[in-house]
């Protein structure tokens, strides 16, 4: 007899048809009978445990625990209504994991499992570790851990993959007028001051030299990072595409920053981050400063546009008055950077 829990975060989200049925043992069983979890399993199903991990917006994250006869297997489902991007999503882990980044290697991704459009579902394997973001809450020091998450992401970066869409410096500045929009809109007390931000952060933008796009991660933050000694997994590739790959490194610096504050070790470890990326790399990027720099004040202004403005929390104005003086840090250090780089040129 199969023993089946359900552990409900919000249990008012099982009123959705969908849902429900996502979380019922026969849906795991149906999966079972087609071999996409594991073509060798025989053993049948002996306990089953569903339970929602997070909700947000329009997608849900489900966490399943199948238990057999000699073994025990997690794996995590991935729900959105009505939404294609979990096909992309599921297109890039086959793509990765069959380009260097498999069960064989330190830095990978999670094992595909099989995604249903029909149902706008995906599932795969769950990641071993704990997210970033738990090692800097925890008080660890994240040293170790941030450097194997710089290695992860220029493997990707120098690798010869190619991913479905690109993002232009025209749709980068576009990015930054939409978010430039949005805060002037909802804070209109600021209105000069996010304007003048994006003035300096757009011209910066128009300034970069053509460059190849290369395959980004497009959302790569401590959360999306599972980290366990000596192994790297990444996962939600939802923003992947082709695009500059010093956006990368400039969202990660903000997102770490604005996550975990601006104390000492979060510096440090941000700048042992980049510090290793660019160890990683094949040759010197002379730009590479500059451009991450200009991203990370990007970064600044996506995340008060995403809270304040698309979520509608209520603004914390002093939260986000310490964010627009980091951008306006880094488009000092952005300017400094491509001086010196050009007086390195003359």
């Amino acid at each position: 007899m199969t023993q089946t829990i359900r552990n409900d975060l919000d249990t008012a989200s099982f009123n959705e048809p969908i849902l429900r049925g996502l979380t019922e043992v026969e849906f795991v069983r149906d999966i079972l009978s087609t071999e996409a979890l594991d073509p060798g399993l025989e053993q049948p199903l002996q306990g089953f445990e569903a339970r929602i991990l997070k909700r947000h917006l329009r997608k849900v994250i489900i966490d399943y625990t199948l238990k057999f006869k000699d073994s025990t297997r997690n794996y995590i489902g991935l729900y959105r209504e009505s939404d294609e991007r979990l096909g992309h999503t599921f297109s890039v882990l086959k793509t990765l994991r069959s380009n260097g980044f498999g069960q064989d290697s330190r830095l990978r991704v999670p094992s595909p499992v099989l995604y249903v459009p029909a149902l706008s579902f995906l599932m795969m394997e769950q990641a071993e570790g704990e997210p970033l973001r738990g090692i800097f809450e925890n008080g660890k020091d994240p040293g170790p851990y941030v450097k194997g998450t710089a290695r992860w992401l220029s493997k990707l970066h120098n690798s010869d993959i190619t991913l479905d869409g690109e993002s232009s410096q025209e749709d980068e500045i576009a990015a930054s007028n939409r978010y430039a929009r949005g805060g002037s809109w909802l804070l209109p007390t600021l209105k000069s001051e996010i304007q003048s931000i994006s003035n300096q952060l757009i011209d910066a933008q128009k300034a970069f030299r053509p460059r190849q796009r290369k395959p980004i991660h497009g959302d790569y933050h401590p959360r999306n990072i599972i980290v366990a000694p000596d192994l790297t997994t990444v996962i939600d590739f939802e923003e992947a595409r082709m695009g500059d790959p010093a956006f990368d490194v400039g969202y990660f610096t903000a997102q770490t920053k604005m996550t975990h504050g601006l104390g000492g070790s979060t510096v440090q470890a941000v700048e042992a981050f980049i510090q290793e990326y660019q160890e990683n790399q094949p040759s010197i990027d002379p730009d590479l400063v500059h451009r991450a720099a200009v991203f990370e004040a990007q970064s600044y202004l996506q995340r008060i546009y995403h809270t304040y403005y698309l979520l509608a929390l209520r603004p914390d104005f002093d939260l986000i008055s310490e964010w627009l003086n980091e951008c306006q840090g880094c488009l000092r250090r952005a300017q400094s950077s491509r001086l010196e780089t050009g007086r390195r040129n003359q």
